[in-house]
């Protein structure tokens, strides 16, 4: 099913947290609400499930019908929460099923509808343990399983994975992935984990202080960001931010910084470059390079800089440079040198994937 939601602000007492909030998720899409601690996010993942009342302005539709002053009993919509909220008396069978007995819904449909889901899951071995008995890994699936079975129209998940550790998150990203493709269903997932964000979803939501900065794919806010937080935010490392002003000669375009020149004939402004105007180039570490290689020198510019630390992340090396007063880091394949701290070195930026925000403003050139 459809969610829309329009022109929605929210506010606690003087304090505005959400500020005319459009978003249109269509039927079987993977919509990830992303963004800092205190954003919004969870706040308008209540608002969407009524479980926050929208006083102030705005609504709410599910497939195309307005749901804005209906209970959260009345959308059909199935929420997954940070600390899973089993009952810790209950056994799996019980936690999964309750809610469809409260239904009154008949036994042998409850049977058919848990046996199909446990299986789904993989946990149909865990029906007669409760809750203590089961690792953080197995929680989770018992909480979605509980959501599953009452056959939702949209997927609310709030954090849902942020209690696991390293390497059962990126088990469950890839079971969460598998699981959204056979169902095909509507999910909407908060994280402040850009991770999470980038592997999960079909589409993006980045929320800062309550104001939507972009909604796109993930290759679009990642290539493309908006403005400056997005750009900062997504991405680890993150972009290298260097400020400049917008030269031109001889029908080039360029960024110059601290006596340097970055080439930027290559790149789409969205208005015509003005001389002069004061801007922030953002380049990912990916294309600051060891070695010029093969890459094109019309988009490809030499800067000594001075290693100030060196992070090894297995494949690769990210690389912490200084230059001047600018912090730059690079991502070195494992085949280059590996460099020291305190070494001088050059280094190869490769603008032609490279991103151009106002100074002023931060928004998109």
């Amino acid at each position: 099913m459809s969610l829309t939601i329009k022109n929605l602000s929210k506010q606690f007492d003087t304090i505005l947290v959400l500020k005319n909030i459009n978003l249109e998720i269509q039927q079987g899409e993977f919509l990830v609400l992303l963004g800092p601690s205190g954003c919004g996010k969870s706040t308008l993942l209540n608002c969407v499930a009524g479980l926050e009342a929208i006083e102030d302005e705005g609504c709410i539709l599910i497939n195309a019908q307005e749901v804005t002053d209906k209970a959260p009993k009345d959308r059909n919509i199935a929420m997954v929460f940070q600390s899973y909220a089993l009952y810790p008396t209950m056994t799996v069978r019980k936690n999964i099923t309750f809610g469809l007995q409260c239904r009154r819904t008949p036994k042998a449909q409850i049977e058919q509808t848990l046996r199909k889901t446990v299986e789904l899951l993989q946990i149909s071995d865990l029906l007669e343990r409760k809750p203590a008995a089961l690792s953080g890994g197995q929680r989770q699936r018992v909480a979605i399983a509980r959501a599953l079975v009452h056959e939702p129209d949209v997927f609310l998940l709030d954090e849902p994975m942020s209690n696991l550790d390293a390497k059962l998150r990126a088990e469950m990203r890839v079971e969460l992935k598998n699981l959204h493709r056979r169902l095909n269903a509507t999910i909407v997932f908060v994280t402040h984990d850009q991770v999470e964000a980038m592997t999960l979803a079909t589409k993006i939501a980045v929320l800062n202080q309550g104001v939507m900065q972009q909604v796109g794919s993930p290759d679009e806010v990642y290539h493309t960001p908006e403005n400056r937080f997005v750009a900062d935010f997504i991405g680890t490392p993150r972009m290298n931010l260097i400020p400049g002003k917008l030269a031109q000669s001889e029908g080039k375009v360029w960024v110059q910084s601290n006596g340097l020149r970055f080439p930027a004939g290559h790149y789409s402004f969205r208005e015509p470059p003005n001389e002069g105007r004061p801007v922030v180039l953002g380049v990912r570490p990916e294309n600051v390079h060891a070695t010029l290689g093969d890459r094109e020198e019309r988009t490809t510019l030499g800067v000594d800089v001075r290693v100030s630390n060196v992070e090894n992340m297995g494949a690769d090396l990210s690389v912490f440079c200084e230059y001047q007063d600018t912090q730059l880091i690079g991502r070195f394949l494992k085949t280059s040198e590996k460099p020291s701290y305190g070494e001088q070195i050059r280094v190869w930026m490769d603008c032609a994937g490279c991103s151009i925000f106002c100074q002023s403003t931060g928004e998109r050139l």
